[in-house]
């Protein structure tokens, strides 16, 4: 039983990592990190601009690789950051019309792969494969918080 649990776990995991390469290899061609790709996929999934906090919440990156994605994408003239009405600190980050140019031409194809990818599948795989996914991730999340917590650090 325990041979076969490691065998699922790490094949879920080869999975996982495989899907990172797909987008790894798709980012690098098109001359971006990945935080940069995911960035750029943020502003064209929301259609709208977002702050810096957003894009660290949503895609789970630390405010420092976001920092450095948005000041490699502003300095090749993709977007800008726009002091956010009401507030001192927070900027919008905003596509430039070479930006929206760019994420329609490198972006938007990868987002209709996507989709193609989905539509592949039938209605109900795809609403299992989410709520399956969700519940995973959260199970693990609480399981590595619980040895984190943990006095030792240890599991036990």
């Amino acid at each position: 039983m325990a041979d076969s649990m490691m065998a699922m776990v790490a094949e879920c995991n080869r999975l996982h990592k495989r899907m990172d390469a797909v987008y790894h290899a798709y980012a690098k061609q098109t001359g971006l990190s990945d935080a940069a790709f995911w960035l750029l996929y943020s502003l064209y999934e929301r259609g709208a601009p977002g702050t810096q906090k957003d894009l660290c919440n949503l895609w789970f990156f630390s405010p420092q690789t976001i920092n450095s994605a948005l000041k490699a994408l502003e300095q090749k003239g993709l977007l800008t950051l726009q002091a956010q009405p009401g507030s001192r600190k927070a900027k919008l980050v905003m596509l430039t019309g070479e930006g929206q140019t760019f994420v329609e031409r490198q972006i938007a194809p990868v987002v209709r792969a996507e989709e193609a990818s989905w539509q592949r599948m039938d209605p109900e795989e795809r609403q299992t494969l989410l709520a399956l996914t969700r519940a995973h991730t959260e199970l693990l999340e609480r399981e590595v918080n619980r040895i984190l917590s943990s006095e030792d650090g240890s599991s036990e």
